[in-house]
């Protein structure tokens, strides 16, 4: 017998990879774990009565909307699987993640912005060659709303009414009442994403042209036109300054100033594969990376 509401990371990825990575019922790419047996009658992770379904319908079977007849229907014949994203519906077909938000540009992956050290934006790598994003969404507040981790969405301090719109490799979310928002296009190339992060007073913005970051700490900063390889943003709100920080991984990074934006995000890629070869040169050495902060 179980012990913990929470499926074991191998199940996770069992019924992640039978559902093509997104709802067996509609595709979306971030989703919860659902038993169509409830586990408080049951109290086991089995497979065989789990499956993979987003915020909303996850809701709906849990109300009984979705009967669990539907719901096995729909664990048997997911529907990437009939749409054939095998690899998922945000596939990223790059050798190395690059995003932009408003005309900047980050190379590689990790956090991207952060409060106080704390993750808000963190962008990975999936073993199915797709996008996993790791989102803090706040209200003005400091409200927790949701969190997702990975692609798993998580019920945050206030639940819904969440808007999801979605299409293969695009995902818009939005909580309309508190305009909290993403919308993430991996149909273009740098990935393109527009948000609107707060957190503990202090909003990043990611729209138009511009990274705006503006709040009680650090006010009325506009960052655009350029490319952070290996770096990610952070608000020290202690000291009211914003930093540029390094992966840990490296240790390092690089900041790519040029005025065209092709050439701008070749020469990124160029500044984090010689990261890479660094990194890689280093654990042969037996050296860690030198830290930055």
């Amino acid at each position: 017998m179980e012990t913990s509401r929470e499926p074991p990371e191998p199940i996770k990825r069992l019924l992640r990879q039978e559902a093509s990575f997104g709802c067996c019922k509609c595709g979306y790419p971030f989703y919860e774990y659902h038993h169509i047996i409830p586990y408080s009658e049951i109290h086991a992770h089995d497979p065989d009565n789990m499956m993979v379904l987003c915020p909303n319908h996850h809701h709906q079977a849990t109300v009984g909307a979705l009967t669990s007849e539907a719901q096995r229907e729909n664990k048997a014949s997911p529907f990437n699987r009939q749409r054939g994203y095998a690899t998922g519906p945000l596939f990223v077909d790059e050798p190395y993640l690059a995003v932009q938000l408003g005309t900047n540009q980050f190379v590689g992956t990790g956090t991207k912005l952060a409060v106080d050290g704390a993750p808000l934006l963190l962008l990975e790598r999936g073993e199915d060659g797709g996008l996993l994003v790791s989102l803090d969404l706040y209200d003005r507040a400091d409200r927790l709303l949701a969190t997702i981790s990975r692609n798993e969405w998580k019920t945050g301090d206030e639940p819904g009414p969440w808007d999801f719109e979605y299409g293969h490799r695009w995902v818009r979310v939005r909580n309309r009442p508190r305009k909290v928002n993403l919308f993430l296009d991996a149909r273009r190339s740098p990935v393109h994403i527009e948000t609107l992060l707060w957190r503990k007073g202090q909003s990043f913005s990611a729209r138009g042209d511009r990274i705006q970051v503006n709040g009680a700490a650090v006010k009325d900063v506009t960052i655009t036109n350029v490319c952070l390889v290996g770096l990610s943003l952070d608000v020290d709100t202690a000291k009211g300054a914003l930093r540029i920080v390094a992966d840990p991984e490296f240790g390092e990074g690089t900041l790519v100033s040029w005025p065209d934006p092709e050439e701008r995000v070749r020469r990124g890629y160029a500044a984090y594969l010689k990261l890479v070869a660094e990194a890689e040169q280093k654990k042969r050495a037996g050296r860690p990376a030198d830290p930055i902060s």
